[in-house]
Order: C-alpha cells, then structure tokens, then sequence
C-alpha cells in the first residue's frame, strides 16, 4: 500500500459536540495508523488529534463562541469581505460557516496542492471543492443530508416566524446540494444515508462508497470499576433539538416511574432555562428525576454510560448513531429507534421501536429494566458487535481503497 500525503478539510471540528468532529479525530488517526500522512484543515472549534496528525488551523470569526454575535467582534476585522459576509449572514439568522470555509481553503490550499495526493472533504460541500476537483484527487464524506435536519424542525413548530429562522439558517444547503450532485467520488456512512442522499440531494448511487463509521474501543469499553445504578436509564438525546427525539423520552419515563418510582434519568447535554425541554420536564413533574450532564470527557461519558441499568437513544434520525454504539462498546443494553440508520448500526443487538413513540418507547423500558437475563443478553452480544464489525480500523483500509481509486482514476 502506498504510503498517502491526505489534506483533510473540515469546517468544524469539536469532537465533544457532534458526529463530524468524532469523525474527524478517529478517521486520521486510523489512517496515520496504516502510515498515511495526514494534515487537517480546519476551521473553530479546532479538532482534539493524534499527534502524528498535523493541524493547520484556518481561522473565521467564531461568532458561536461569543457572548454577543454582533457586537463582539474588531472593526478592523469587519473590512475584510469574507469576514464582513460572515458577520452579516450569521447576525441576519444564516449559518455561514461552510461557504466562508470555501473561501478561506482556496486561498490556503490553491498553491499548495502538489504537497498532498488527495483531498478528503468532510462535509463542508463548498463551492471550492469542484475547483480543486479538477487539479487534485478528491474524495468527500455526507455523513447525512442536512435536509432531513430541517423537515424535522420545521415539523416541530406551528410557528410560521420560526419556520423561516429555520429555512434561513439552512441557506446553505442550496450550495450543498449543488456541488454534492458535481462530484466524483463520494463516502457515506450507511446504507440509510446513501438512500436519503440520493433522494434528498440527487447524487447517483453509483458515485456513493458506503463505510460504516467505527467505535472507539480505547475510550469506550466495560468499565469493572464503575459501579452499576439500578434503575438509571442513560441516554444522549440533544436537548432542544427535535431530530433527536428528546420529548418522546421524556414522555415515556413521566410513565415509567409510575411502575419503577426509583428510575432516574441522565441526559448527557446541556437544557437551556426556560427553554423548550425545560419546560416539558416541568410539565411532566419530572424534574426531580431528571439531571443533564454536559461538557463531559470521553471518560465522563464512558462512566455514565458504565453506570447505566439502560441507554435508551430516542433519536427520530440518524446518519450513523454514534452514542448507540458507544453504549454497545461499554456492555449496556440498549433501547433505541429504527431511524435512519440505528438498525445498520445496531443490528439485532438490542430492542428497537418506532421513531416518535412515547408509547413504544415506554413499554421496551418497562419490559427490559427489571428483566436480568435480557439485559446481559443485549449488552454482551452488543460488545462483541462492536468488536467484530465496527472498528477505525477497518473504515480507514476501506477509505485508502476510495483514494487510490479516485488518484487511478485521474492519471490513468
């Protein structure tokens, strides 16, 4: 196997809040680990990476990480165009990012290009890519069309001011799917994905390399030393964010600790006070069972994943599902959805039940917490799923394949 020079793009990159940083932080590392050289460009917040992995940092405004959007920010910076355009757009309910990540690529890439033999774009889809097309091997993930993100939310909400923020925000998609439909080569994380994008953005299949994500067994594994706690149902739904099912979870444990009145629940994330999830929890006369845990490390989440009686994962979609394998990895059972692509995932390693069913959701618990045997039963035939199939490892032989491919393809 050659040995690879790989520029990896990413326009965001945290992998303590979401799929794409996680994907970010594992996928170079499995590749230097075959003895790639990879450097990741990206923009804030900046990837947590192997130190064999260079990271060349290509700076914006990170606006989300200030206190006030509009006002904190220098007047000198504001005279650069791209910069203005990005205060302007995310000030005005836009999500900027991904385009003004193109730009500023392009002028760090464009005389670089013969330092690298391929280009891998995670999910920035900028206007720039089909530039760099054209002079270099590239090939780019869609991890899931950010489409789906958008019908879920405005399902969510009968208001028709916040159903334009929504559309607003997601402006960029225009120019994802535009260039999406323009490239060559194309990695997705499951079968689900690749269906949902060639609906949803117009790619065709045959353009699409479907490589399952993996699990990070070195961070995620059964934890001995962690004391179980009976009746804690663990879970990592987003707060406030629709597509991740939270309410109906909600719902299905107001029932629960009417049978099992010891039953907690731990939500890994943030709720914002006063805010939707806040107020549904006060609805339901939960919040004394009820505690959010957020900022956590990936051994705060491995302990309360170890701690679980259950993990139950009510997301209405998913492109792959990293907390359900995460769950797996660390010998819980596991309670979750047939969205997207949950089953590819978890296979039949656990009990699955309807998207958006309180009820459904509420009768799986009930029927698994008390139940021993079923509960080992899951747990350990989840681990060696996780053992057996879903490894970095793997994903990063299967991505060299699409590399090598794409770079035969250019100069045969």
């Amino acid at each position: 196997m050659k040995r690879l020079r790989i520029a990896f793009l990413s326009y965001r990159s945290n992998p303590y809040s979401g799929g794409q940083g996680i994907y970010v932080k594992y996928v170079t590392k499995a590749l230097v680990d075959l003895g790639h050289k990879v450097t990741v460009f990206s923009g804030p917040p900046y990837p947590d990476l192997d130190s064999r992995v260079k990271l060349e940092v290509v700076p914006n405004l990170d606006l989300y990480s200030k206190k006030n959007k509009f006002t904190d920010v220098k007047l000198k910076d504001l005279l650069i165009p791209i910069n203005f355009f990005e205060w302007f757009s995310i000030n005005s309910g836009g999500f900027a990012e991904p385009y003004t990540f193109g730009k500023r690529i392009k002028k760090v890439l464009k005389h670089r290009l013969d330092e690298f033999d391929v280009i891998h774009d995670n999910q920035s889809l900028c206007y720039e890519l089909l530039f760099f097309q054209k002079k270099i091997p590239l090939v780019a993930t869609i991890h899931h069309p950010i489409s789906k993100d958008l019908k879920f939310q405005l399902k969510s909400t009968k208001s028709i001011f916040l159903k334009f923020l929504m559309i607003r925000w997601h402006s960029f998609l225009r120019m994802q799917i535009k260039v999406a439909k323009k490239l060559n080569s194309v990695i997705v994380v499951s079968k689900s994905s690749k269906q949902d994008i060639h609906d949803d953005f117009g790619l065709k299949k045959e353009v699409m390399k479907v490589i399952l994500n993996g699990i990070d067994t070195e961070a995620f594994f059964p934890d001995e030393n962690i004391k179980k706690i009976p009746f804690r149902i663990v879970t990592s739904a987003s707060a406030d964010v629709p597509l991740k099912g939270l309410d109906y979870l909600l719902e299905a444990f107001s029932e629960v600790i009417k049978i099992y009145p010891n039953s907690t629940l731990q939500i890994m994330g943030s709720s914002k006070q006063g805010g939707h999830t806040s107020r549904k929890i006060n609805d339901l006369d939960i919040k004394e069972k009820v505690e959010f845990n957020n900022d956590l490390s990936f051994k705060e989440v491995r302990d309360l994943y170890c701690s679980a009686d259950v993990v139950v994962i009510p997301s209405l979609y998913e492109g792959f599902g990293f907390a359900i394998g995460e769950a797996m990895a660390c010998r819980v059972p596991v309670i979750t959805t047939s969205g997207g692509a949950i089953p590819e995932v978890i296979g039949d390693c656990g009990i699955l039940v309807s998207p958006g069913n309180s009820k459904e959701l509420e009768e799986a618990i009930l029927k698994l917490l008390p139940d021993e045997e079923k509960k080992s039963f899951f747990a350990e035939k989840g681990f060696n799923r996780i053992i057996e199939h879903l490894q970095w490892k793997k994903v990063a032989k299967l991505m060299t394949e699409s590399y090598e491919t794409e770079i035969n393809r250019i100069t045969n």
